[in-house]
């Protein structure tokens, strides 16, 4: 998981190879970062609220990039995407949809029948691993094949 120094370290190091595109990303994320920590008063985020603040940062680019396709502008399209994958270097692995759904039917079988508890669960356990609205839309169809 990224905490601070490191983006810092990947910075100094994209702007010693002169890679604009990555310098561009990190100082973003890093402004987010510190705009953050300058609502919470000054107190250092933990590793968790950086990993939000990457995703939300790639979520943006990723409707970005929605909107750019729609309106035929391949250029843009073209920086989103290479934008999000450099977030996504920060960010841990996605779990597949079939992984997903293996991981709620086995506790299905263990006794969670809410879909508030698979929902909070599948956070504790696999934050930031996941789609939170793909995944809700796994749990509800296995749910309601479940009866």
């Amino acid at each position: 998981m990224a905490t601070e120094a490191m983006l810092r370290d990947d910075l100094q190091t994209a702007m010693k190879a002169r890679e604009m595109a990555t310098v561009y990303v990190l100082r973003g994320l890093l402004a987010a970062i510190a705009n953050q920590r300058i609502e919470k008063s000054g107190a250092e985020l933990g590793a968790a609220e950086i990993l939000a603040l990457t995703q939300r940062e790639a979520k943006q680019r990723e409707e970005a990039e929605a909107y750019a396709r729609k309106a035929g502008r391949d250029d843009l399209v073209t920086q989103n995407s290479a934008e999000r994958a450099i977030l996504a270097r920060y960010l841990p692995a996605q779990l597949e949809d079939a992984e997903l759904a293996n991981l709620v039917r086995s506790w299905l079988a263990d006794g969670l029948r809410a879909m508030g508890s698979i929902m909070a669960r599948l956070k504790e356990r696999h934050a930031g691993q996941y789609d939170g609205k793909r995944a809700s839309e796994i749990v509800r169809s296995i749910l309601a094949s479940n009866g």
